[in-house]
């Protein structure tokens, strides 16, 4: 039986899936998510909020970033980050799970779709993947919450977008690297190989959408033809998948 001071699995669990949503600069006692989910599974904000710091010392993108969260973390915590990474569906699984048995989310959301990592009081804690939106909070983080080509900054207009497709590549999902910052719309065109960028990491365009005349289409792609992506502060594009994308996904 767990002692007053160990957290149990679903108390982790709830952890987990707080930390892959909310930003690093906002994990305090004050935040009224913490607060929120801090009442829910039985902990104090101030328990619940350092638990969350320590978690952060766990994440590559974070020490890297020169960063460093609380030294305590846990045996159990550093089993759980593992798990996550090398067992992603039944960790995802549980994970919901332990976030169902408190409460309905306020809103259900696709993987990797907006939420607002731009520092603001409160975030919406949504049933998401733990590992996709833990991979879109580092790219946003990396790319300072703009798009890496238009320099659109509204964070709900934003998809963290991978470069070589999430089932293709497990090794990588979490690696920001096989990730770009991009508007939703050219998120769905990089996807759908409509766009790509060279090996310099300019911006080019498939024929289907040359042919195209309209203004909107001139003004969102003819537009960007041949600019260079904007490079984040941490984390660069993996030009091996980049390579990749342009050899299997663009579009000729």
């Amino acid at each position: 039986m767990a002692g007053v001071n160990h957290w149990t699995r679903d108390q982790l669990l709830v952890a987990f899936t707080l930390y892959s949503q909310i930003p690093f600069g906002k994990l305090h006692s004050r935040n009224p998510d913490i607060i929120h989910y801090a009442n829910l599974i039985g902990r104090t904000p101030g328990a619940l909020a350092m638990k969350l710091v320590n978690l952060a010392s766990l994440d590559p993108f974070i020490v890297e970033s020169g960063r460093t969260g609380l030294k305590g973390a846990s045996n159990t915590d550093r089993e759980l980050w593992k798990e996550m990474s090398q067992n992603t569906e039944t960790f995802d699984f549980e994970c919901l799970r332990a976030m169902n048995k408190l409460e309905k989310p306020a809103t259900t959301l696709h993987d990797s779709g907006p939420i607002d990592f731009s520092g603001r009081e409160r975030t919406t804690i949504v049933k998401a993947r733990v590992d996709q939106q833990l991979f879109r909070k580092h790219v946003l983080e990396a790319y300072e919450y703009r798009c890496c080509l238009t320099e659109l900054e509204e964070p709900a207009l934003l998809v963290a977008s991978h470069i070589r497709p999430w089932a293709d590549a497990v090794e990588h999902r979490l690696n920001p690297s096989n990730g770009l910052c991009l508007s939703s719309l050219h998120d769905k065109a990089f996807d759908r190989g409509l766009i790509s960028f060279n090996e310099h990491l300019e911006m080019i365009v498939s024929p289907k959408i040359k042919k195209l005349t309209s203004d909107i289409a001139i003004e969102n792609f003819a537009k960007y033809e041949g600019k260079q992506l904007r490079l984040p502060v941490s984390y660069p594009p993996d030009m091996s998948q980049m390579r990749y994308h342009r050899e299997n996904i663009f579009v000729i």
